[in-house]
């Protein structure tokens, strides 16, 4: 089983949970390390735009390290590669660590993959980077024989979205292709001047990486070029703590869960709270779905609607995602119809012309109309997320009005483009879903 080393910081901090109204959150602590900043250094960014050119611009900034994970690099990114690169080489000193998912990064688009993009920097530069390609153990044998590509991902995946440089981090839910750039709505929170936070991502990154191949030039002619191997702190008062967790269902760590299943515990013991919840891919865990239902607090859920769907219009059996989630949603909507919580909970789809959403996380206001609590990272609340892959968040608590004030601009942006989901949103001929898909979702519905 893997095991993760405890971080602490050695910062004087502020009695942050000793106070109302956050000293009800005190119990998150046994969760998670604590981390504690400025609310200054706590940036959400709100467009695709803003997070890639932000991602360029402190890889080229970088002095010492870069470690980037995802779930792949876009077939198409040259440019991003071209960026690191151009760190590379003007600065000798720095280096980079790359992990990102065996299956996904070695799936091959119009002849280039993760692995062959990433390929000629390890060449270059042999001693500056380092890429690590983790495969999940749940797919071995004459399993990972018989299932094609595409299909075999989904039995696992690594699914951490983390971008560290030197002493700043970046969370997101956003991979790294052209979409997440331009028309792709997630989110993205910068962590600055943050040494400890960010050594605890690197870390954690290293963890997975020493269960991971590492990628290398192929030392045999005539075949594919590649080859996978297996092998300080703050002194000032501070009022912003960060609990950064991960979900390694396959390897039955869970700290995620128990973080969040926490949080609605405390959520329904207090009075006139506020949870703004989003995933682009709405199929809640049964725990969550009965902590939601049955607890006080106040719910908004924001989702995808079908034509948001990354798979919307795909080919294959891909295309009945949007009308499987679809499914899951209406079930829900049904129940909560069915205990009288339609006044406490309502669900919002987001529906942007050409554009696709796949923001994740949650924000939680007291009474005031703004955040105290946000948590941002990979895992979309879901089946897939609790079991199957790989994930890594971070709860933000603040009593920062400034940050609280960004952090309720973010989520009002996300709302900008959404539409309340009703009777009628279930109604329209375009949402009528096929019985062979309801059958096929009771199934697969894990692997969503």
């Amino acid at each position: 089983m893997l095991k993760l080393r405890s971080f602490s910081t050695s910062c004087a901090k502020k009695a942050i949970f000793d106070t109302l109204p956050l000293k009800v959150l005190k119990p998150l602590q046994s969760y998670a390390p604590t981390f504690y900043t400025h609310g200054e250094n706590i940036k959400p960014l709100y467009e695709p735009s803003q997070f890639y050119s932000q991602l360029k611009s402190n890889i080229l900034q970088a002095k010492e390290r870069v470690f980037i994970a995802a779930l792949y690099i876009g077939h198409t990114e040259q440019e991003l590669v071209d960026t690191i690169r151009l760190a590379l080489d003007k600065t000798p000193e720095l280096q980079v660590h790359v992990l990102i998912d065996c299956l996904r990064g070695t799936r091959v688009s119009k002849g280039q993959s993760s692995a062959t993009l990433l390929l000629p920097l390890i060449k270059d530069y042999p001693n500056q980077i380092k890429v690590s390609m983790y495969h999940t153990p749940d797919l071995t044998g004459i399993l990972k024989k018989a299932l094609p590509q595409r299909f075999n991902e989904s039995i696992g995946l690594m699914h951490l979205k983390v971008y560290g440089f030197d002493n700043t981090v970046m969370l997101s839910g956003a991979n790294l292709s052209t979409d997440y750039f331009t028309n792709r709505q997630d989110r993205y929170v910068l962590f600055n001047k943050q040494p400890e936070l960010s050594s605890y991502y690197h870390n954690l990154l290293k963890l997975v990486s020493n269960c991971s191949y590492q990628l290398l030039e192929s030392n045999k002619s005539n075949e594919q070029p590649y080859q996978l191997v297996m092998n300080q702190g703050i002194s000032d008062p501070v009022k912003e703590t960060v609990l950064p967790v991960i979900q390694m269902g396959p390897f039955n760590i869970r700290q995620d869960e128990k973080l969040t299943l926490q949080l609605l515990q405390i959520a329904d013991q207090q009075k006139n709270w506020t949870i703004d919840l989003t995933s682009g891919y709405f199929n809640f865990t049964e725990k969550y779905k009965s902590y939601i239902l049955n607890t006080r607090a106040k719910f908004q859920f924001l989702t995808a609607s079908p034509e948001a769907n990354g798979f919307f219009n795909s080919k294959g059996v891909s295309r009945f995602l949007p009308p499987a989630y679809t499914y899951i949603e209406k079930k829900f909507y049904k129940q909560v119809k069915s205990m009288k919580r339609q006044n406490d909970i309502s669900i919002e789809e987001y529906k942007r012309p050409g554009w696709t959403y796949h923001a994740k996380g949650l924000w939680v206001k007291f009474n005031d109309g703004l955040p105290y609590i946000t948590m941002i990272g990979s895992p979309n609340f879901g089946q897939r997320s609790s079991e199957r892959d790989l994930e890594a968040q971070a709860m933000v608590i603040t009593e920062n009005k400034d940050l609280r004030n960004a952090l309720h601009k973010e989520v009002g942006l996300l709302h900008k483009h959404s539409q309340i989901v009703s009777n009628e949103t279930f109604a329209k001929v375009d949402r009528q879903v096929p019985y062979g898909v309801k059958i096929a979702t009771a199934f697969v519905k894990t692997m969503l």
